[in-house]
């Protein structure tokens, strides 16, 4: 891979000789696979979600929840012909869905596992569990391979981003990628049984202190259309901030969390998934264990 572009921060690097901003190199690389419970209840039908965990990642946010293998790269290499046997098995477990999370970095390789998968008779959605800060070209490479957009909007502001997430644009860059991904596939389908087949959930954590400018990114997206299916999380865990701010070395508290989701049922936003206060204790994921989230079968 010459000149890397595959995120906007087209670091142009050869990253089959170096690695990347990203931390990881072109080859494919895998922290973890499990069937996770942990996702929007329209992705967790049946057996639950068959959650792809990629090595690295393009940002290098502050907080990271999955830091073993976002920001030091922990996992293995592992061919598309072995990550397509794993979306099969994963298939045959009763998955609701292939989730590829954090997958922008390695995109080349996951679509040619996506495909032979396919010639295999691979029959799932496939969700793009992404950060948010994508490329319009990046996100049009998935049109044929990717069905959900699971995408974050982290940020109300550039300046937050790059505190937080060390990158100058991720309020530009997301702001342009939802709008892109809403046009071109509209808000979550649903089917008869409570599955999600294709389109829009977009995420949003809250922070202490509000950090996250909420209200910017809430009115963002309703301009755009209240029938963005939202997810407002609750989950931040100050045990995994690497920072000197001092409002994120304590949890979010219940008012600021609430404030947050009234205002969005404020705005008529008409699908608004919520999290519980204890969710930063049931989201602290180690990938070194067979059970990184602490239930959800691990198969590699």
């Amino acid at each position: 891979m010459t000149g890397c572009t595959l995120c906007p921060r087209r670091c142009a690097i050869n990253r089959s000789k170096t690695l990347g901003p990203c931390g990881v190199g072109e080859d494919l690389k895998v922290g973890a696979i499990v069937i996770h419970r942990g996702e929007e209840p329209p992705l967790v039908t049946g057996a639950g979600s068959g959650a792809v965990f990629f090595s690295g990642c393009p940002l290098k946010c502050s907080y990271c929840q999955n830091r073993q293998i976002s920001h030091e790269a922990d996992g293995r290499d592992i061919s598309p012909e072995e990550l397509a046997d794993y979306m099969m098995l994963l298939e045959r477990k009763g998955c609701s869905n292939i989730n590829l999370v954090s997958p922008t970095h390695l995109a080349p390789g996951i679509r040619r596992a996506l495909a032979l998968a396919a010639g295999h008779g691979l029959d799932l959605p496939v969700v793009l569990n992404s950060s948010g800060y994508e490329s319009i070209e990046g996100l049009e490479s998935w049109v044929g391979s990717a069905d959900i957009f699971l995408m974050d909007l982290k940020y109300g502001d550039n300046e937050t981003g790059k505190t937080l997430s060390r990158v100058p644009d991720y309020w530009d860059r997301a702001r342009e990628a939802i709008e892109y991904v809403w046009r071109e596939y509209g808000p979550l389908q649903i089917d008869p049984q409570g599955r999600g087949m294709k389109g829009l959930i977009v995420r949003h954590l809250v922070l202490p202190g509000m950090r996250s400018n909420p209200f910017a990114v809430l009115e963002f997206l309703a301009d755009l259309s209240p029938e963005i299916p939202l997810s407002i999380m609750s989950q931040y865990n100050p045990c995994f901030y690497r920072g000197a701010l001092s409002e994120m070395s304590r949890p979010l508290s219940l008012g600021e969390y609430e404030v947050v989701v009234e205002r969005a049922i404020d705005l008529g936003f008409g699908t608004v998934f919520t999290q519980d206060m204890d969710s930063p204790s049931t989201y602290v994921p180690d990938f070194s264990l067979e059970t990184p989230f602490g239930d959800g079968l691990r198969i590699f």
